[in-house]
């Protein structure tokens, strides 16, 4: 069905625009990327001189999303995709993203990341079960970011390297912000070390690495959970003293309610992928704080 889709998409696309077209009116070159943070994230460093394109829209999953045939005809007229990395819209649709624009450069973001890989150690569930894979979610620490973020720099610079000395300010204002949220984080989690926390689908996987925190997932290996596994969620909840569950804006805050309703516990709404980073990822934090307070 995606393979149909995307051969309808790329009819429109051919009858509307030329692919060597990597210009907008405004004449400022365009880039591409997956999600709203890294629209955050290539903004800090190249400031105004390149248009953002985001494919995944607010409120939509990377794990179902489809591009619009807008969307491709805004991909045909990129010079560059930065990929985040893992995500499962990445992975579906990057080999098509490819072939409609086949000059398009292709920047990997999580070339230097220190990846949660299934074996780790650090990527826990309520019954030892891991996400098929890498986990993706790398946006999600300050720590990881700060590595993102000296990748698009160096991409910038090789691309304009005329703007070099603004890219450079620019680049050196955003690792001050992420330093400054990653020194929050460790004041504020690290009284914590070794708590956990509960959430719907695992996307603060690499916070809890970065500062010794328990991340206990309700959703299992990308799937809903069954009555059986509520039922043992329920218990483990009830036994770590459990008062909020987090869920993101992306999925259905159905289970997560039933279980709180077991356990009067809170659930709470949380957005990695929101454009405002360091807005959301200080929230997220404050939170994960809040349900140690609520707890006994």
């Amino acid at each position: 069905m995606r393979i149909a889709k995307f051969f309808i998409l790329l009819l429109l696309i051919s009858a509307s625009c030329s692919n060597q077209s990597t210009e907008n009116s405004n004449n400022k070159k365009t880039i591409t990327v997956s999600i709203l943070p890294q629209k955050y994230f290539v903004e800090k460093v190249a400031g105004e001189h390149f248009n953002i394109n985001v494919l995944i829209p607010p409120g939509a999953s990377p794990v179902t999303y489809e591009p619009t045939p807008k969307q491709m005809k805004e991909l045909s007229n990129s010079f560059a995709y930065l990929k985040i990395g893992y995500i499962e819209f990445e992975n579906v649709w990057m080999k098509n993203m490819q072939s409609i624009n086949a000059e398009m450069k292709i920047v990997d973001l999580s070339q230097n990341a220190d990846l949660i890989e299934p074996e780790n150690k650090h990527v826990h569930s309520h019954d030892g079960h891991h996400h098929h894979g890498v986990d993706p979610h790398i946006w999600t620490s300050p720590i990881e970011v700060k590595k993102q973020a000296e990748i698009i720099f160096d991409f910038l610079v090789n691309s304009e390297p005329e703007s070099k000395n603004e890219f450079t300010v620019n680049y050196n204002s955003f690792l001050s912000e992420i330093d400054s949220l990653n020194n929050y984080l460790i004041e504020i989690l690290l009284p914590y070390k070794n708590r956990k926390f509960m959430i719907f689908h695992p996307a603060l996987s690499y916070i809890a690495r970065d500062y010794g925190l328990e991340q206990i997932s309700i959703e299992i290996d990308g799937k809903e959970p069954t009555p059986a596994n509520i039922q043992e969620i329920i218990n483990v909840a009830k036994q770590e003293d459990i008062r909020i569950i987090f869920v993101q804006k992306q999925f259905s805050t159905h289970n997560a309610e039933v279980i709180a309703n077991e356990i009067q516990a809170s659930v709470i709404q949380i957005d990695p992928l929101d454009y405002n980073w360091e807005k959301s990822i200080r929230f997220i934090a404050n939170e994960i704080v809040k349900s140690y307070s609520k707890a006994n």
